[in-house]
């Protein structure tokens, strides 16, 4: 049972969340783009203040995404020129775009915000589009070798890192991947919640009406390695993040959330290292 305190938490982030969720985008574009596609993937990725880096990842998924997938960009960026230059690159590329409204969820926190975006997705973007599958992906990972997602789903309904506390499992905000014939009849939450007191980051609100019904144990999760990008043992500042036996690579922290030691210094070795692998 919740205490007084955290119920009353509780009642402000839901109430944070409605008066976003009833906001329109600020801005759109090409809402109904890539709809024709047969076992269509919709790759969502949440923007938030690095133009670079979309376009970086632009390039990882028309290299190696080898399904028939379309890329959709929910810009939470609080930097209006940052916004502009995702929404002409879109533009440029026919990507779909969603600009979001004011996120009320950023004051309370970055995994609430973020949370929140994905929660607007679902119900205003992705319930329209139905696809055959859609996920989400941080803004710093690309798929490094070729990969499908309609494979990694043809013998389940979910794929990405797992994230276990106690009794208690979700896919990892960082990527999480759906059939969306899997939960269209169900309640999709990516709220961390706080389930007798163990904290379950974004994505977590999924485990009451997703996750629980499903055995763990048949679930194949993707692997997880961390491997040094530079001297030093910042996790957000000197490491990469590798899933699924190198298939996956997730540069950490590409909106800088978390001031790091000789920032440009990394940003810089991130931008040839990556150069170095599409180049490859």
């Amino acid at each position: 049972m919740m205490t007084p305190k955290r119920m009353i938490f509780r009642a402000i982030v839901r109430t944070l969340e409605a008066i976003t969720m009833c906001c329109p985008p600020k801005k759109t574009l090409n809402l109904k783009a890539g709809m024709d596609k047969p076992n269509r993937v919709d790759v969502i990725t949440i923007a938030f203040n690095n133009s670079e880096l979309i376009q970086i990842q632009y390039k990882f998924l028309q290299k190696n995404l080898k399904d028939n997938y379309h890329q959709i960009i929910i810009d939470n960026s609080t930097n209006m020129t940052v916004r502009d230059e995702i929404y002409e690159f879109c533009k440029e590329k026919g990507l779909t775009y969603v600009g979001l409204p004011k996120n009320q969820l950023n004051r309370i926190g970055g995994s609430y915000s973020h949370a929140m975006a994905l929660n607007y997705t679902y119900r205003r973007v992705i319930r329209e589009r139905q696809p055959y599958a859609f996920g989400q992906i941080d803004h710093d990972l690309f798929p490094i070798v070729p990969i499908s997602i309609v494979e990694k789903l043809s013998n389940q309904p979910i794929y990405g890192p797992l994230r276990h506390r106690e009794k208690w499992w979700y896919l990892s905000a960082i990527m999480s991947f759906f059939r969306y014939d899997h939960v269209k009849d169900k309640k999709v939450d990516f709220m961390p919640v706080t389930p007798d007191k163990i904290y379950l980051d974004s994505g977590g609100g999924n485990w009451y009406d997703i996750y629980s019904r499903l055995d763990m144990n048949q679930i194949k999760f993707p692997t997880e390695c961390i491997e040094p990008l530079r001297m030093g043992g910042d996790r957000h500042g000197d490491s990469l993040e590798y899933f699924d036996d190198k298939q996956w690579l997730h540069t950490i922290n590409g909106s800088c959330w978390k001031k790091i030691d000789k920032e440009n210094e990394k940003n810089q070795l991130v931008r040839d290292f990556l150069d170095s692998l599409l180049q490859a």
